[in-house]
């Protein structure tokens, strides 16, 4: 181990670059290879253009001139500054030699003496019922480090067009008459519409507040317009394009509901994901969540006939979504979980 060196990723050594890359192909391949794999273009630009409300910090650990692992690490930098998290990955061929823990003992080093945070977490895979199998080594490398499970969520995935078309009609219209005339159902590809982003803004800042989160102890953000299109021009730097349909209170004129899948710039990739789908308490009851699911669902098709799979992870406690999740023909493949370990101020 002695020549191991844990280092911060420069997003200009394209080498150093392509090198972790190889780590998290290597890693998905060894590890999860039915999930969507790593891709390369979102990964090196992701580096270049970063988060408006969140340092990512991603550590390399090289040994020989080869990168064997790398830690993605992530701090927020507006709300929940006590907060940091890190995934962790080691190429298959060099595991079990000390560089994951390496790695863990530099992020939280530098997440305690450099960031001043309190809070940690890791992620690992798990196993979820009659899905695909897991290795639990994630998690016992997570508890031999002291980190504690605080959040559990299930991956699923959906073939676009996995509801005969009668049934999803079928669906679309019982999502509608229970919807009734209140709302005005409205969907852009891309860029947030300038006229909508105040609205959006609002019900974004209600995310964390709405969804579970388990044992983590994080408080809700405050989006506001500059933030929304700070993170649409990353978006449309790395290639990242938003699929969104939300529905507005005709009364109003306030979105109330919204849901979004993400798509790449890439028609050799087959993967989409879906985003947050949250609707407001006072406006449940409508079957807006599976009215908008729907739509969005349709617009993916129209617009991006290479996408043949959309991914979605649920907290394990959110009943309401995962009921309309499997309505949709979402089905299980796997589980993962949020490690936290808390430290003194």
């Amino acid at each position: 181990m002695s020549n191991l060196q844990i280092t911060e990723l420069d997003p200009a050594d394209g080498d150093l670059v392509s090198g972790a890359f190889e780590v998290l192909r290597a890693a998905h391949a060894a590890d999860a290879p039915e999930a969507p794999a790593p891709h390369k273009g979102k990964f090196a630009l992701g580096l270049i253009h970063p988060k408006p409300d969140e340092d990512e910090v991603p550590f390399i650990a090289v040994r020989d001139g080869e990168v064997v692992g790398i830690a993605e690490a992530g701090f927020p930098n507006r709300e929940n500054l006590h907060f940091g998290w890190a995934s962790i990955h080691v190429h298959p061929d060099h595991r079990r030699q000390g560089i994951g823990t390496a790695l863990l003992e530099h992020f939280v080093d530098y997440a305690r003496k450099e960031r001043g945070r309190t809070t940690l977490t890791l992620d690992t895979r798990l196993t979820w019922e009659d899905g695909i199998e897991r290795s639990d080594a994630g998690r016992r490398f997570a508890e031999k480090h002291g980190f504690e499970p605080a959040l559990t969520w299930i991956n699923r995935r959906c073939a676009v067009d996995a509801l005969e078309p009668a049934v999803e009609q079928e669906l679309l219209e019982k999502a509608q008459a229970a919807a009734g005339d209140a709302y005005e159902i409205v969907s852009w590809v891309g860029r947030t519409p300038d006229h909508m982003i105040e609205t959006m803004a609002r019900i974004d800042s209600t995310i964390l507040a709405e969804v579970p989160l388990g044992d983590l102890e994080l408080e809700p953000e405050t989006i506001d317009a500059d933030l929304k299109r700070a993170q649409a021009d990353r978006n449309a730097a790395m290639g990242v394009i938003p699929i969104q349909t939300v529905a507005v209170d005709k009364a109003t004129g306030e979105a109330v509901a919204n849901t979004a899948v993400f798509v790449f710039d890439d028609t050799e990739y087959p993967d989409a994901f879906q985003g947050i789908t949250i609707v407001n308490p006072d406006h449940r009851g409508h079957r807006l969540g599976t009215l908008l699911k729907i739509v969005n669902l349709r617009l993916v098709r129209e617009h991006y006939p290479n996408v043949r799979t959309i991914w979605t992870d649920n907290a394990d406690v959110n009943a309401p979504m995962i009921g309309i999740n499997v309505v949709l023909g979402y089905e299980i493949l796997d589980a993962g979980a949020e490690f936290q370990k808390k430290f003194d101020a």
